[in-house]
């Protein structure tokens, strides 16, 4: 089907227009406000410095929960982000399109190592560099530059290699890799002596998501709407049942195996936790299955919150920015009012693993209730944002935010 058809068969007016599928920019939306959550349970949680949410001993359902559904967040954002290098190959010629994929690319790493850190620490020594999720999407779209050409059998093809095959290089594993290895597959963190880096986010298996996000953008483009949600749902279906059938079986797929706890929920947390650093194959099935099958039912909705969701979407990059900004800022006040200093946000280290905060925070409730305030509070900026992209685009520049 997909080698039938060429993605410059759809048509010189479509070609001449930025497409918006507004499916898309509602997921995007909604996982970018789940994303809040974890973020603001990194820096508001009490039990954040106490134990991980996802041990299946001394964490309980609820605190997992809250953890768990942020899970789905950066395979569906690094997905979608592959989806809309497909739209941008749309409408540019070759040179146009791989020339915006190596700058665009190269722009967000360096954001990530600079901007997103410091956002992060709010250290004005830049002792430490944090290579996360912006950086593997960018490092994911210069690599992206040399295949999205492929017809999508042969991306598809690559994306499985990718994403089943990366645990063949799990035995190299160790505990003092290379730093090009663990920029490939395994997340460390490295003292060059002036500066530290931690690879929090290493290449694969995030290149192969971000290849079937660029599947799923041709689909968009060159497939029958009806066609296009039998497929979808295919996948969302086998994704899922795959999840269940490789963490079930362990083994290969299973980078973090999970056992029977001497409770119910235990047992529970320790199978719906595979690994995400770097993903293991029972991750990104657990996580880009439904994702798909929520995004089938999205196609037409138009309510209040999906027009409310669907200007997150469209502003993903600044709303990221912002909302690090903002809760680390509001995590200041909070913090000297808790007895620990106006200096206890100003960060050497990930804010969760500073025992320096031990006991600072808030409930899970007061968790939330800080997430709400938040999400609205960054509702006028962003809106306000996406009208200015819209009534500026002669500024080429505003595409790289």
């Amino acid at each position: 089907m997909f080698s039938e058809l060429k993605i410059n068969k759809v048509g010189s007016n479509l070609l001449q227009k930025k497409l918006r599928f507004e499916s898309l920019d509602i997921l995007k939306g909604l996982v970018m406000v789940i994303m809040v959550l974890d973020h603001v349970r990194d820096f508001f949680h009490v039990d954040v410095h106490n134990f991980d949410p996802a041990d299946p001993i001394l964490s309980n359902i609820p605190i997992f929960f809250t953890r768990w559904i942020t899970h789905f967040c950066a395979p569906t954002f690094v997905f979608l982000s592959g989806a809309s290098i497909a739209f941008v190959a749309s409408r540019k010629t070759t040179s146009q399109t791989r020339t915006f994929l190596l700058s665009r690319g190269c722009w967000l790493m360096f954001c990530d190592a600079l901007i997103v850190s410091f956002l992060w620490l709010f250290d004005l020594d830049f002792d430490l560099f944090i290579l996360g999720v912006i950086w593997v999407i960018g490092l994911a779209m210069v690599c992206s530059a040399f295949v999205y050409t492929l017809n999508s059998r042969s991306l598809l093809g690559l994306t499985l290699a990718i994403v089943v095959g990366h645990h063949a290089l799990d035995f190299l594993n160790d505990n003092n890799p290379s730093f090009f290895y663990s920029l490939l597959h395994q997340q460390w963190k490295f003292d060059f002596g002036f500066c530290e880096v931690a690879v929090a986010y290493p290449l694969l298996p995030w290149l192969g998501v971000m290849w079937g996000g660029i599947v799923l953008g041709k689909s968009y483009l060159i497939m029958p709407l009806d066609e296009r949600l039998k497929w979808m749902k295919r996948w969302g279906i086998i994704l899922t049942a795959g999840f269940v059938v490789v963490r079930l079986f362990g083994g290969y797929g299973n980078s973090d195996s999970w056992e029977i706890q001497s409770t119910h929920s235990g047992t529970l947390i320790d199978f719906f936790n595979p690994s995400k650093y770097p993903p293991s194959l029972a991750y990104i099935a657990m996580t880009l299955g439904p994702a798909i099958l929520i995004l089938t039912q999205l196609e037409n909705v138009k309510n209040k919150i999906s027009q409310w969701l669907m200007v997150f979407g469209k502003v993903p990059f600044f709303f990221y920015l912002v909302h690090l900004l903002t809760i680390h800022v509001f995590a200041i006040p909070i913090a000297a009012y808790q007895g620990y200093g106006w200096d206890a946000m100003f960060l050497d280290e990930f804010v969760s693993l500073d025992k320096s905060l031990l006991g600072y925070g808030f409930s899970l409730l007061g968790t939330y209730l800080i997430w709400l305030i938040i999400v609205v509070l960054l509702y006028r900026p962003s809106l306000w944002w996406m009208i200015y992209k819209k009534n500026h685009p002669e500024k080429k520049w505003l595409s790289y935010l």
